[in-house]
């Protein structure tokens, strides 16, 4: 009768059966891993409270590995930064958040940071003008069919297909301007984190 092995013994036969892992394979599962940590942080930052310095928590880690998972974290939050994060009023902080974590992680970003920051300033200022408007213009409206007084609050236009092509063309008149700058912020990451 053969000798009884345990799933560890098993897995260690076949895994000396297939060797070790060559030194370019060991660099990518390296790369591969140091990737998931940063992109984990970012995330982790971006949705909880509790990690508030995350060039802390990214400095926690060996020095080998500091730098992957440095340019995975920007990367990861570099990406949060959307006109799409814009577009409606849940995500502003989580797009300032990200601002906020990639100026921890990398200072001298910042003047890009900045120049994203004014853009998203002025992007919000044209909504909130373009939604006033509406709201006037339905109110106006209201008031012609003599429907007014407290039975009238705010008018949804978020339902209207004219909010929806509004916010639509004010994407486009912001969006061009947006993704530049966005590309600025990954080339200046490919140079100063390479």
């Amino acid at each position: 009768m053969g000798e009884l092995k345990s799933a560890w013994e098993i897995a260690r036969e076949k895994a000396d059966k297939l060797g070790k892992l060559s030194a370019e394979e060991e660099r990518q599962q390296k790369e591969k891993e140091c990737h998931q940590i940063g992109t984990a942080l970012a995330q982790r930052y971006l949705d909880h409270a509790e990690l508030q310095n995350i060039a802390a928590a990214i400095n926690h880690h060996p020095e080998g590995e500091k730098d992957l998972i440095k340019r995975a974290a920007l990367n990861c939050l570099a990406e949060t930064i959307s006109l799409k994060n814009l577009e409606g009023s849940g995500e502003v902080t989580r797009l300032v958040k990200a601002i906020q974590g990639i100026a921890m992680i990398e200072p001298s970003s910042q003047q890009i940071l900045e120049q994203i920051t004014q853009l998203a300033r002025e992007y919000e200022q044209a909504e909130r003008k373009a939604r006033g408007e509406l709201q006037s213009k339905g109110k106006e409206i209201l008031h012609r069919l003599r429907i007014s007084g407290t039975a009238v609050g705010d008018i949804n236009i978020e339902a209207l297909p004219q909010w929806q092509l509004t916010r639509q063309q004010l994407a486009e008149r912001f969006r061009l301007r947006f993704d530049s700058l966005k590309q600025d912020l990954f080339r200046f990451f490919s140079t100063e984190c390479a």
